[in-house]
């Protein structure tokens, strides 16, 4: 029997159990429940919590008209498994592999998502809420956290998942098909990637391959406007958190101004680096002629209060341009988040200092 067909057979037994097991703990979020990776209060327990009881009953009452049939017409795809069987025209996909950023690029608008604001859990990113609104979290992609009773209860016809959820691969086989995007999920700069697997198995090559060429092109383009503004100076993107300060290369803001703008990255960063921790008396052997900073509430402030910080060439030519981290950090790793932040880095480099 091929691996995915399982949950043509499982689903109505899982889903059942979940529903006793939503009987059985009255209002709860679900904290512990057999079959749930974690509880529901880590995985968007401020999402669904209304009738969460009434939909896992609903959703076994429900489950042999809304679920996908052992004959609907399907398509064979190649994912990090091997080979599978998806539906050709999904309709309900539970994404917690992270990719729900790439599947609106393609059309698909998730029903349930585990993209979670890395600095409010429990919370889509702000930005993500104008293109998947009505998604429920259901899991955290960055923890291979997941509710598997919320994820039934929405009866998917499809899942996207990731290595980081390995674990309950059966599981949540016994619910849909499930896709698993080939990428390391903690790398965060996988993006173009996942686009384009998506793409393949989704039947929307053409569309993921328009979307990167129209994102390069403005990348592209912005770049070069900077860069005949700014003449030889170089860059660094430096993250303030309480306590820590990180310079980025390889990945997030570094990532779009080295690799996506071109622009050139101040000597002593290292080319691949992924938030490497610096002093304040680091970031004077680099001494950046214009400096990204990426800050949590109040750090700014503290820097702005240093001798140091007062000290280096940016700051002393008032080139330093500031992203607040509860607005843009979690803009940098995803591709709706980056094309959105490319017109705000613009602003910032181009206006006169």
């Amino acid at each position: 029997m091929d691996r995915r067909r399982k949950w043509s057979i499982g689903i109505a037994a899982l889903i059942i159990a979940a529903a006793l097991g939503a009987a059985g703990c009255g209002n709860s979020k679900g904290n512990g429940d057999e079959g749930s990776v974690s509880s529901a209060s880590t995985n968007g327990g401020q999402a669904g919590q209304s009738g969460q009881s009434g939909q896992s009953g609903q959703a076994s009452q429900a489950a042999s008209a809304e679920s996908p049939k052992p004959d609907a017409e399907l398509r064979k795809v190649k994912d990090a498994k091997g080979e599978t069987e998806i539906p050709a025209k999904p309709q309900r996909i539970v994404d917690i592999s992270g990719a729900s950023e790439e599947l609106a690029l393609l059309g698909f608008k998730p029903i349930g998502t585990a993209n979670q604001d890395s600095l409010k859990p429990g919370e889509m990113p702000a930005y993500l809420k104008e293109y998947v609104a009505d998604a429920q979290i259901v899991g955290n992609y960055a923890s291979g956290e997941a509710n598997l009773e919320r994820i039934a209860a929405l009866e998917p016809d499809l899942i996207v998942s990731s290595a980081m959820f390995d674990k309950v691969y059966e599981q949540l086989s016994k619910i849909a098909p499930v896709f698993v995007i080939e990428d390391d999920p903690l790398s965060f700069a996988g993006w173009r990637n996942r686009l384009v697997q998506l793409g393949a198995a989704l039947g929307e090559e053409a569309k993921a391959a328009e979307w990167q060429k129209a994102y390069d092109d403005k990348a592209k383009a912005i770049g070069e406007r900077i860069k005949a503004e700014a003449g030889e100076d170089n860059f660094a993107v430096v993250v303030a958190f309480p306590n820590n300060l990180s310079v980025f290369s390889g990945t997030g803001l570094g990532d779009m101004l080295y690799g996506d703008l071109g622009l050139p990255r101040s000597p002593g960063i290292p080319a691949e680096g992924w938030g490497e921790t610096i002093s304040l008396e680091g970031l004077t052997k680099i001494d950046a002629d214009r400096i990204f900073l990426q800050f949590a509430e109040g750090t700014d402030a503290e820097l702005e209060d240093s001798v140091v910080w007062r000290s280096l060439k940016a700051v002393r030519d008032g080139r330093v341009y500031k992203l607040p981290n509860e607005d843009y950090y979690d803009m940098t790793f995803s591709p709706i988040g980056k094309e959105r932040l490319l017109d705000k880095i613009a602003e910032l480099a181009l206006a006169a200092p």
